[in-house]
Order: structure tokens, then sequence, then C-alpha cells
């Protein structure tokens, strides 16, 4: 019995060790494409609650081996009682200082890795909300808020002459939300 106890405390003091290591193996399989570890579909379904939960997940889809084939981004439209219209693109980096683009780089991968997708559609009103509150307390009056995802193909390889044209190209867009004021009412 002693041995043992001793057994089970040696493990438990190196439980840092443990836990590292698990998560080092959860973050392979979360980072690798399935057909290059043949584990990740056993290994992500026994991690992803933790890693989520604890907003440690991992999304590798901007890189290699197999990146987006779009460029996209997330622009909110608010229209005010008083008719104003105001646009903030949220996800476009290209047009943020380099600071801002580290500060805010949790808000785009959210952005554009759940909060523009259909599947994901019980962000949008949540969101819309969240944003009525916070223009609320920057004296807005919004009666009118549009979420719009807008996204064009990308021209790989980008050469340095094509790099000043990019985002001149068309853009497809499509309004996926529009809150109004009318559900003010509805909470």
């Amino acid at each position: 019995m002693a041995s043992f106890l001793h057994t089970c405390f040696a493990i438990a003091s190196r439980w840092p060790t443990v836990l590292v290591a698990a998560y080092s193996l959860a973050v392979l399989s979360w980072s690798m494409p399935a057909s290059l570890f043949p584990y990740k579909s056993s290994l992500d379904a026994i991690t992803i609650k933790p890693l989520i939960f604890l907003n440690l997940w991992q999304g590798w889809d901007m890189f290699s081996p197999e990146p987006r084939s779009e460029d996209i981004w997330i622009d909110v439209l608010v229209i005010d009682r008083d008719g104003s219209q105001h646009h903030w693109p949220l996800t476009h980096m290209i047009e943020m200082p380099y600071f801002d683009r580290w500060q805010k780089e949790r808000w785009r991968k959210y952005f554009n890795d759940h909060l523009r997708l259909d599947a994901e559609r019980t962000l949008w009103k949540p969101f819309a909300e969240y944003w009525l509150r916070t223009l609320q307390t920057q004296g807005h009056d919004p009666i009118t808020i549009e979420l719009t995802r807008l996204w064009h193909p990308t021209h790989i390889p980008v050469s340095a002459a094509r790099r000043a044209d990019l985002y001149r190209g068309p853009w497809n867009r499509f309004v996926f939300y529009r809150w109004t004021a009318s559900e003010r009412g509805s909470r």
C-alpha cells in the first residue's frame, strides 16, 4: 500500500509536466490537418470543450498547409435616429495602425472565424445588442445596426506591384444580420 501511495504522490507532484504535455499534444492536434495526423478526430473530440472553455483553442487556417482562399472582413453600419450613418470596418486590418492590429487580433479571429458564419447565427443578436450598448454610452441613438460580411478571392502570389491594388478590386458584400429599434422592446 505504501508503494502505491508513493507512486500516486510521485505522479501528482508532476502535474505541471503532465498538463503541459497534454496541452502540447492538443495544440499539435488542432494545428495539423486531418490528412497528416490520423489521431486528430479522436484528440480533438476529447480536448474541444476544455480548450474552448479556457479560450486556448487553436485555429491555423490562415497559414499552411491550407490557408483561406478569400480575403474577408466584417463591417458594421449604424443608422442613428437623426438619420446619420456610421461605418465601422471591424476586421479590415489593412486600415488599422500596427498597434491596433495587435490589440484587435483576437476580435478579428472571433469575427472572421465565428460571427460571420451562418452556422453561428446565435451570436448575431447578442453582438448587435452589445454594439448598441457600446454606441449608447458614446451618445449615439441607433435605430438600425447592420452586420455585413465582405469577401473576395485572393490572388496568390501577391507581388509588391499588385499590393497597392489588392483592396480596390470588387468585394462581394452581404448583410447577414439587421437589428432594428423595434427589437428593443422584445427583450
